[in-house]
C-alpha cells in the first residue's frame, strides 16, 4: 500500500497550482478560494519555486494583472508525493552579514534607501536591512560576497518574487550608453554615489505624498493656478 500524503498547506497550494497546467492564470482570489483554510497562501506557493516551480506575476510579466499569475513550469510534484530536493541554501553566518552591511554602507542596493531611514511613502515605517541574493540559490546562486548584497525589507519581499535573472554588465552598459550626455552624467554620479539621488522636484513630490489627502489637494490646486499663470505670461 502506498503511503498516504500529508495534507499541508505546501501539498494543497502546490495540487492547485498543478491543475492549472503549464500556461495556465489564476488570480490570488481563486488560490484563497481553492485553499480556504490556508492562510497566506500566497507564500506557500513561492515555497514551490525552490522545487523548480516557476510563477509569473506582473512585476516580472506586464500582460498580467496585479492579482493574477501564470504557471511557466512546474517542479516536484510534493502533492503526488514526490521527493523534496535536498535544498543548498545554508544560513549567513553573523559575521559575513555584518561584513556585506558594513561593504554596502548599510544602505538598500535595490532602492537606496538607509538602515533606519523612513520611507518617503510610508510614514511611520523605518528600513530594515537584510541580506538578499542577486542570483536566487534556487537559480544556482551562491553565498559568495559577490552574489550578497544588503535588501531593505520591502526591497528583499519583492526580488523574492522575480523569476527572471539579473541583467549582465554588457546589458547594463547598453541601456546606460542610450541615453544623452546629461542622463549619463546623472547616472555616473548615482553610480560614484552607490545610491539614486532624486531631484529637487523628486523631493518636493515626496514631501507632497506624504501630506494628507485633502492638503494634497490644495497644494495641487494652489500649483495648478501657478502653472497656469505662467503659461498666460510666456
Amino acid at each position: 500500500m502506498s503511503t498516504p500524503i500529508r495534507r499541508t498547506s505546501l501539498v494543497k497550494v502546490a495540487e492547485f497550482v498543478a491543475s492549472k497546467g503549464v500556461g495556465g492564470k489564476f488570480s490570488k482570489l481563486e488560490l484563497f478560494e481553492a485553499v480556504p483554510d490556508v492562510s497566506q497562501a500566497d507564500r506557500r506557493m513561492r515555497d514551490l519555486r525552490p522545487m523548480g516551480w516557476t510563477i509569473d506575476n506582473y512585476k516580472v510579466n506586464p500582460n498580467l494583472r496585479p492579482d493574477e499569475y501564470l504557471v511557466r513550469e512546474i517542479g516536484t510534484r510534493v502533492d503526488l508525493g514526490e521527493t523534496r530536493p535536498k535544498t543548498i541554501r545554508k544560513n549567513i553566518t553573523g559575521p559575513k552579514r555584518r561584513r556585506i552591511l558594513e561593504r554596502d554602507g548599510h544602505m538598500c542596493q535595490v532602492c537606496g534607501i538607509r538602515a533606519g531611514q523612513e520611507f518617503p511613502d510610508a510614514p511611520g515605517r523605518t528600513a530594515v536591512m537584510t541580506i538578499g541574493h542577486i542570483i536566487p540559490v534556487n537559480r544556482g546562486g551562491t553565498n559568495d560576497d559577490a552574489n550578497l548584497r544588503a535588501e531593505c525589507q520591502r526591497c528583499g519581499d519583492e526580488s523574492r518574487d522575480i523569476t527572471v535573472d539579473p541583467p549582465t554588465g554588457h546589458q547594463v552598459l547598453t541601456h546606460a550608453s542610450r541615453g544623452s550626455l546629461k542622463d549619463k552624467r546623472t547616472l555616473y554620479g548615482w553610480m560614484q554615489a552607490g545610491r539614486r539621488t532624486p531631484s529637487d522636484t523628486e523631493r518636493v513630490f515626496q514631501e507632497w505624498s506624504r501630506l494628507p489627502h485633502s492638503e494634497r489637494m490644495q497644494v495641487m490646486t494652489a500649483l495648478a493656478e501657478q502653472v497656469i499663470k505662467g503659461l498666460e505670461s510666456e
